[in-house]
């Protein structure tokens, strides 16, 4: 840009015209851009926020409820290990394990069973405890003992059974398990207590035996925590499968619909396209069972986001689902984009016409609006722009700061000549000075000018630009030394000032301005004129 050349009104008025549209074009374009881009993320971040809240409420209470469950099952683990017993050392197990699981209420029951078929089991039955115990093979008569709070036996009889605990999917699960660790199996309703809950078993081989041995966990509190979860009117969670069976609680049928049915999974797949539950369940299935992020989905006639969360490391048993529904006027925006492009293009419109209005109100104003100084991105491009395009309106070349090169000497004139300069363009519409800089554009440097080093080259140049115009311009006179074709130059970038200057000589003062390429010097007449007009 040649930072010499004035514009005339008109054509500051044009360009200005144009920046501002290209200006409203870019931001418009940029609004409709990021509010796309937005809208969604918009849309996804606050579902994330809002499932993200109610999923950490459920994982602690999941933690907080089978945490512990694991630890205590590898306990009673290495306590039979240990002792060597045996599903049927009856006595001896009440004794050993009923202490364990006294105050742990999560746990509702412990299984022991080998691979002869015999198994020794322990439930609670209110303040006391039932247990069950079942000999080997194809006995089905089995022995209930109901025991005290404290384990002391009340009274006991016989019952017949047609169960084998080998067929189980907690003893399946612990065999397939790798060795030492932990099975979860599905959630299932337990018919003895009438909860839902899930059960946690691990097997050993022992004297030439397998045994595994099993913890039954309610999940009641984390049903509870479920109900409690702040989503709004219309957010939900639940309870389901890895195998996508949902949780329906007793007398419902995931809707709200009452139905006969006890407590327990319904298919997904069964009921894709009826409830709400269903089909999260469903559009889960679909996008390839993730366990983190949010899942779209459609259910009757709203968009819905959900987010899924296992309870155990294994994927095939319980999750929770937390559903929360897209607020219906993010959809309506989504199906909507070409009002807005209407109204985008109005606004658009609507604008352009302002800035016009603008830019003739303020035509006056934009005249003075060139403030002159060298680009700090390439000053050695800038310099070499404005020394080659000659002195003008704002800008002045002197050959050096104090020294006249025909004397080789000192000379207060030559301090003189480019402090009119620098009060000129103060008083007119600001300039640059160029100091080691002949009138026809020849490079001299300040060679000449003798200073031992920058730093008092600066003090002298501030000295008398105090002592002749003011310190109080100084906010408005900034000089920059500069090396071209290795000469030294100093560039004086003096602003438009906001109260008249004048330059001091003795006892005497000088009003000037800058009138084409050189410095005029006003009558007192002229002066007083020119100050009510132009401050």
């Amino acid at each position: 840009m040649n930072l010499l050349s004035r514009s005339a009104p008109g054509q500051v008025r044009s360009r200005l015209f144009r920046d501002l549209i290209l200006l409203i074009l870019g931001i418009l374009g940029l609004l409709a851009l990021v509010s796309g881009l937005l809208l969604r993320g918009f849309n996804r971040d606050l579902a994330e926020s809002r499932i993200g809240s109610a999923t950490a409420q459920v994982r602690d209470e999941v933690r907080n409820v089978l945490g512990p469950v694991e630890q205590q099952l590898l306990i009673v683990r290495d306590v039979l290990r240990s002792a060597g017993l045996t599903p049927a050392a009856g006595r001896a197990l009440d004794q050993r394990i009923l202490p364990i699981l006294a105050h742990m209420p999560q746990i509702t029951g412990a299984i022991f069973a080998d691979g002869s078929g015999a198994e020794w089991f322990l439930r609670r039955d209110g303040e006391a405890w039932l247990v069950r115990e079942l000999g080997p093979g194809g006995v089905k008569q089995a022995k209930v003992t109901r025991l005290g709070a404290g384990g002391e036996p009340l009274e006991s009889d016989n019952e017949t059974l047609d169960y084998d605990p080998r067929t189980r999917p907690w003893y399946q699960g612990a065999i397939a398990a790798p060795s030492g660790l932990p099975s979860w199996t599905e959630p299932y309703a337990f018919h003895t207590l009438g909860v839902t809950g899930i059960t946690t078993s691990a097997a050993w081989e022992q004297d030439g035996a397998t045994r595994v041995v099993a913890l039954d966990v309610s999940l009641m509190r984390v049903l509870a925590t479920i109900d409690a979860l702040n989503l709004g009117r219309d957010g939900r969670g639940f309870l389901f499968r890895g195998d996508g069976g949902v949780y329906v609680a007793s007398g419902q049928d995931g809707s709200g619909v009452h139905t006969p049915e006890p407590d327990g999974f319904f298919s997904a797949e069964a009921r894709l396209g009826g409830s709400l539950t269903f089909d999260a369940v469903s559009a889960w299935q679909e996008a390839g069972r993730p366990s983190d992020g949010l899942v779209r989905f459609r259910s009757g006639r709203r968009e819905w986001w959900g987010g899924f969360l296992p309870l155990s490391n294994e994927p095939q048993s319980a999750w929770v689902a937390v559903i929360d529904p897209v607020p219906s006027w993010l959809v309506a925006m989504q199906g909507r984009w070409g009002w807005v492009l209407v109204t985008g293009l109005i606004i658009l419109a609507l604008g352009s016409w302002l800035a016009r209005a603008l830019v003739h109100k303020y035509s006056r104003q934009l005249r003075d609006l060139p403030k002159l100084s060298v680009s700090r991105e390439d000053p050695h491009g800038d310099l070499l722009g404005l020394i080659g395009s000659g002195e003008g309106t704002h800008l002045e070349f002197k050959s050096t700061l104090r020294t006249n090169l025909h004397t080789g000497k000192p000379g207060k004139e030559i301090e003189l000549a480019w402090l009119k300069a620098v009060t000129a363009f103060l008083n007119t519409e600001g300039g640059i000075l160029l100091l080691g800089v002949a009138d026809d554009g020849v490079l001299l440097g300040l060679n000449a000018d003798g200073f031992e080093n920058d730093d008092k080259l600066r003090l002298h140049f501030k000295n008398l630009l105090h002592h002749h115009i003011g310190p109080e311009y100084s906010r408005m006179v900034r000089m920059e030394l500069y090396t071209l074709e290795g000469q030294q130059i100093a560039a004086v970038e003096c602003e438009r000032a906001t109260a008249p200057a004048f330059l001091h000589t003795g006892k005497a003062e000088s009003f000037l301005i800058r009138s084409g390429p050189s410095n005029l010097e006003l009558p007192v007449s002229k002066a007083v004129k020119y100050i009510h007009g132009r401050f």
